[in-house]
């Protein structure tokens, strides 16, 4: 009898060992898809193509970019949620605040400066181009805001997640 309560014990430990890395994974996924596309792809992209294809080819990346978030943010709350053993508090508000900063940029930010983009294209007055591109700039920058919104907290969730690891 004492063998399978250890064998259950140690099944238990292999799976909150499992539901740990899945959070750590996707948490570091997301922080990482984030450092990578801010700071390295996307300036490349607008250095070595014109604004406008650069443009383009941000455009394609963005519907992956935000579904890398949307998966890892959902692994990331339930990872969170299912596994763990202490007062999660300050990382679950850490949390709210990335998916806070993720959802409506990707959901509608995103979606409406795409539209934006379309529609600046497709205009031949150039009053309303100009309207169009203030509107599309004052996008951007939400969606650059919330995206430093969603690093930041990310940041601050993996320290807290950080402090109780042992290597």
């Amino acid at each position: 009898m004492g063998g399978a309560c250890y064998e259950e014990a140690e099944a238990f430990c292999m799976l909150t060992s499992l539901i740990h890395f899945i959070y750590i994974s996707s948490l570091v996924c997301w922080i990482g898809s984030i450092v990578f596309f801010s700071f390295f792809a996307a300036p490349a992209i607008f250095k070595v193509l014109d604004r406008e294809k650069a443009g383009e080819v941000v455009g394609v990346i963005f519907p992956r970019y935000y579904l890398i978030g949307y998966v890892c943010a959902v692994l990331t709350l339930v990872t969170l949620l299912v596994g763990a053993q202490a007062p999660i508090g300050m990382k679950l508000v850490f949390l709210l605040v990335m998916m806070a900063g993720l959802f409506p940029a990707g959901l509608i930010v995103s979606p409406k400066a795409r539209d934006l983009k379309a529609r600046i294209k497709s205009t031949a007055s150039s009053e309303e181009r100009n309207s169009l591109e203030l509107q599309f700039k004052t996008l951007h920058s939400l969606a650059v805001k919330l995206n430093g919104v969603v690093l930041l907290a990310g940041l601050g969730l993996l320290w807290l997640s950080a402090a109780g690891l042992q290597l």
